[in-house]
């Protein structure tokens, strides 16, 4: 069989092709150190050890120690069967999960933005069947002309569809809005039982739950959960059938957060959803300066996902109370939606919102159908390694993040953030000349050789790609990796923290900075 024969069938068996190279030089070699691996392959040691531990831990090489150095060998070939064998068992077991966990909990979350997004998400309530309801509360998301026309030619789908409708409004909504909807077919609406202006709105019809941020731009979330969408049902029905009671004021704030505290054991932990650093009150910030401190002795643990305007601030008081390598205290930056004064607190079965005022206001649940459905949310935005960012903000946020990375890698940066926005980039200057240490790599053509970029004091330059412009722009630092549209003046930027994803990036940027 052919060399280039036999190495296409080893990768069509799941070995990457630096791995490829090795285990068959291993072949020809016999038992050798690492140092004639490299010298006989002609690659990089990186990538000789990298892929040598890989080759180990499938059982397919052998290492040694001898006299104080590792030798490596070839296992018998045979065992590269008995590896496929054993992944081929292993993929059947994980399928039969994914179908298991497929028809039981069928959950597609989608991220809309602008009003045209809000549209092609209420738009899906209208494939729903007619006698199921569409239950909302809260009215951000009518709160233009444009929307507004949007919404008498919803309804009018809606009615014709035979689909009811229960809308409950915050106070401030004017009587008329109320009144037209009252008027309307198969249609139920009234004030908010708390006078409250909440800061999003939920929706949710059958399996579908909608969750809207307004801003600019206006987010909309729709999860496709029956069990979520049944849980805010219930929560609706909670504030339709029941006067709620609401608690303001400080001792309402401190009250909840230690109740909370001393109901969880050492080791247990609680959910924050869009935490903040608790309004600009001094007396709400010592508040929870000693509630941290509490916490952090005590033990117990909290996860959260917090503003990105706030979560420096939140990271820096968890070090300051006493956890400053995050053994009890995890949080992660929210970084596509934009603050609200209002955050949700889960724990046990158990919920309630902090409300920033000129008072914090405090509403406590205790349901649990209420908290799993908060839980469950909390759960896919934790757990989603995506995300999807528009402008020169966003970048320049991400950029800031990176410079306390200290290290940055580039493929193809070519100036045009400084050169599109010199006003942002003296900010991110300015802090990285503050910050030691750090060091920017960049892979880019010849082209744009003595550009500012190229000489910054920390920046190293290598010119190893080709003349060929390409709008795409690879970032690499701490976990993430983001890959930078710049087709238009105004970035657009995906960005991902999937561990073989950041792994593959780095892999081929460190290809490109060693070639000769």
């Amino acid at each position: 069989m052919a060399e280039t024969q036999l190495e296409n069938q080893l990768e069509k068996l799941g070995l990457h092709k630096n791995e490829i190279k090795i285990y068959l030089s291993l072949f020809e070699l016999g038992k050798v150190k690492a140092g004639q691996i490299i010298e006989h392959t002609g690659l990089h040691r990186n990538l000789v050890y990298t892929a040598l531990e890989t080759l180990v831990e499938k059982n397919l090489v052998s290492k040694v120690e001898r006299a104080g150095i590792f030798v490596f060998a070839a296992n018998s070939p045979e065992l590269l069967q008995e590896m496929i064998e054993a992944q081929s068992v292993l993929a059947s077991e994980v399928v039969a999960e994914l179908k298991k966990r497929q028809e039981e909990k069928p959950r597609d979350i989608i991220i809309y933005e602008g009003e045209e997004g809000l549209k092609r998400s209420r738009n899906h309530v209208l494939t729903y069947d007619p006698g199921d309801t569409l239950f909302v509360i809260g009215s951000k998301a009518s709160s233009t002309p444009e929307m507004e026309r949007y919404w008498r030619k919803f309804h009018q789908k809606r009615i014709n569809k035979k689909i009811g409708l229960k809308i409950m409004y915050e106070r401030g909504v004017d009587p008329e809005d109320i009144a037209w909807r009252n008027s309307l077919p198969m249609s139920q609406a009234k004030y908010l039982p708390i006078d409250i202006d909440l800061p999003v709105w939920f929706s949710a019809i059958k399996d579908y739950l909608e969750i809207g941020i307004p801003g600019d731009p206006l987010l909309t979330f729709g999860l496709k959960s029956k069990g979520a969408a049944g849980a805010i049902q219930k929560f609706f029905e909670y504030f339709w059938n029941q006067q709620v009671s609401t608690e303001t004021g400080l001792p309402a704030l401190k009250n909840a957060i230690y109740n909370m505290l001393n109901e969880l054991e050492p080791g247990e932990e609680y959910f924050v959803l869009g935490a903040s650093v608790g309004g600009g009150d001094e007396q709400v910030q010592k508040l929870y300066d000693n509630f941290h401190a509490d916490r952090i002795k005590k033990g117990v643990v909290v996860n959260m996902l917090a503003f990105k305007e706030g979560f420096q601030k939140i990271m820096d008081r968890f070090s300051y109370c006493g956890d400053p390598m995050g053994k009890v205290s995890h949080a992660k930056a929210f970084m596509s939606a934009p603050p609200t004064p209002m955050q949700i607190n889960i724990f046990k079965n158990k919920v309630f919102f902090i409300i920033y005022g000129s008072k914090p206001t405090v509403i406590s649940f205790d349901q649990p159908e209420i908290s799993q459905v908060f839980k469950n949310y909390f759960e896919e935005m934790w757990n989603q390694e995506t995300q999807i960012l528009k402008g020169a903000e966003a970048l320049k946020d991400l950029w800031l993040e990176a410079i306390e990375a200290k290290e940055l890698r580039w493929v193809g940066a070519r100036g045009y953030f400084m050169d599109n926005y010199p006003e942002l980039f003296k900010e991110i200057k300015a802090k990285a000349e503050k910050t030691p240490g750090i060091v920017w790599k960049n892979v880019m053509d010849l082209g744009f050789k003595g550009h500012l970029l190229t000489r910054l004091q920390w920046s190293q330059t290598r010119y190893n790609l080709s003349g060929a412009r390409n709008p795409i722009v690879i970032w690499l630092f701490g976990d993430k990796v983001l890959i930078v549209n710049w087709a238009e003046k105004v970035p657009i930027i995906f960005l991902s923290t999937n561990k073989s994803l950041v792994q593959s990036y780095s892999d081929y940027f460190d290809e490109l900075w060693n070639k000769k």
